[in-house]
């Protein structure tokens, strides 16, 4: 098997702006082996099987075998973020983050174009 199996309880669900949904799982007493699974797992792109029932050993077969594709946000989207971050922790006198991003990211540009030859 490739991956770990337990039970969990759903605890949370919630939406993100760009339509992503975070789930929150609580997972009762693990042994220090099976937390050891998990936590090899951390920051791992993974396939999640979700049933309120148990999951036989052929499902969990068919599981190891699904290679996930998960693609992200773009570079782009990940600069936005950050920036929106900056902004939201205090928007050095712009009005709106429109205005602040164009600013930001022109001084990003400007400065990546001065060390063109």
């Amino acid at each position: 098997m490739n991956g770990t199996l337990l039970s969990c309880q759903i605890s949370g669900i919630r939406t993100l702006k760009d339509g992503s949904i975070t789930l929150s799982l609580e997972t009762p007493e693990l042994t220090p082996s099976k937390a050891g699974e998990l936590f090899s797992l951390r920051n791992q792109l993974a396939v999640v099987y979700i049933s309120p029932k148990q999951i036989d050993q052929a499902s969990i077969d068919q599981c190891d075998k699904i290679d996930p594709e998960f693609k992200g946000k773009t570079q782009s989207q990940r600069l936005r973020n950050v920036l929106f971050k900056l902004y939201d922790q205090g928007n050095e006198g712009f009005k709106d983050f429109e205005s602040y991003y164009k600013f930001k990211t022109e001084r990003i540009i400007d400065e990546l174009k001065a060390k063109i030859l």
